[in-house]
């Protein structure tokens, strides 16, 4: 009768802990880092000397830097309004824009377009392709502007504009 009485109390024990028992099941959804690509300044004002001999250069006129959570391709793409140009009524001047990597150790750069290794004229979109998600902090780089003198000639006075647009897009 005891071992009877053991085994019924053993049976309630582990029936107990077989009936406590849950199962719950776990979903995470990582959301993606969005297409993020922040400039240090939205506007830049440019005083060119306009002697006929004095060219404008600023390599470091901004930072931008680039997020992105993708594991697969995406680019960013440099376009201009006026296709490498300010403009004031019908009048233009060409300008030209660089872009220089600020070394982070981030190797996802695969194709690196023209603009990453001199002063372009935006007369099409300028790519640049990456592979892979960058740091938490991003990648930075310096985004230049060059202004030709043109030797002996002045340009009319005023305020001329554009409008460089920077895309990302991801696949």
């Amino acid at each position: 009768m005891k071992k009877y009485v053991a085994l019924v109390l053993l049976l309630i024990l582990t029936g107990v802990f077989v009936f406590a028992q849950q199962s719950i099941n776990v979903k995470a959804t990582v959301l993606p880092v969005g297409a993020n690509i922040t400039m240090d300044s939205y506007l830049w004002n440019i005083a060119f000397p306009n002697d006929g001999a004095t060219p404008y250069q600023n390599d470091q006129q901004g930072i931008m830097t680039v997020k992105s959570g993708s594991t697969w391709l995406f680019h960013i793409d440099f376009s201009s309004e006026h296709l490498g140009y300010v403009k004031q009524g019908s009048f233009q001047i060409p300008y030209y824009v660089q872009v220089t990597e600020i070394p982070s150790g981030y190797f996802g750069i695969i194709f690196s377009a023209p603009i990453m290794n001199d002063y372009v004229q935006l007369t099409s979109t300028q790519s640049i392709w990456f592979l892979g998600r960058t740091p938490k902090a991003g990648i930075r780089f310096y985004v230049g502007v060059k202004i030709n003198a043109t030797p002996g000639e002045f340009y009319e006075s005023g305020t001329y504009t554009d409008t460089l647009t920077i895309n990302f897009v991801a696949f």
